[in-house]
């Protein structure tokens, strides 16, 4: 099949629609994020009027890379079926001491590690968010206090790159 624009339009991209706050205007923007965020969008009132102005942005991008001679990425493919199996080697006493406990519980071990995996996962989810903040509040914690008052020359601010406003700058009131 000849790819031109036409075979490019007709692809299943995956499309996001996102609403616009109030005070940001308002109405929808519609995305295809495979192209960045803001690579190819369009945005409406209604989420019609959103994709219809994505439809026709994507198509004039399309046409402004055939033209240039530039690749057009195809849809990432996503795999949606799953089949609920996989495979996990383990050391051997791990295996003993799953078997085990599975019994001790009176249900199988296939059940057991199921149950020990949907228990831990939201928390390991959280644990990496947490994390994720943990850098954030850091790198915030060595930018703040821009403006500080200090007696000490030699208290300068080891993380910020600003000045701090010395007392014996100011002359005394008379």
């Amino acid at each position: 099949m000849k790819k031109d624009l036409n075979y490019y339009l007709a692809l299943p991209y995956k499309i996001e629609i996102i609403p616009i706050a109030e005070e940001e205007g308002g109405g929808y923007l519609a995305r295809l994020p495979q192209f960045g965020t803001l690579g190819i969008v369009g945005d409406g009132d209604t989420k019609e009027e959103a994709l219809a102005d994505l439809a026709e942005n994507q198509k004039d991008r399309f046409r402004q890379y055939i033209e240039e001679g530039l690749e057009i990425p195809e849809p990432d493919v996503e795999i949606d079926e799953y089949s609920g199996k996989f495979v996990a080697r383990i050391p051997k006493f791990l295996h003993r001491e799953l078997t085990q406990a599975a019994r001790k519980n009176g249900v199988s071990l296939n059940q057991y590690v199921c149950t020990l995996l949907a228990m831990n996962f939201p928390s390991d989810q959280m644990a990496a968010a947490l994390t994720g903040m943990k850098e954030e509040i850091r790198f915030l914690n060595q930018c703040m206090g821009v403006l500080k008052y200090q007696l000490d020359k030699s208290q300068r601010s080891e993380h910020c790159n600003t000045r701090a406003l010395w007392a014996d700058k100011y002359p005394r009131a008379a």
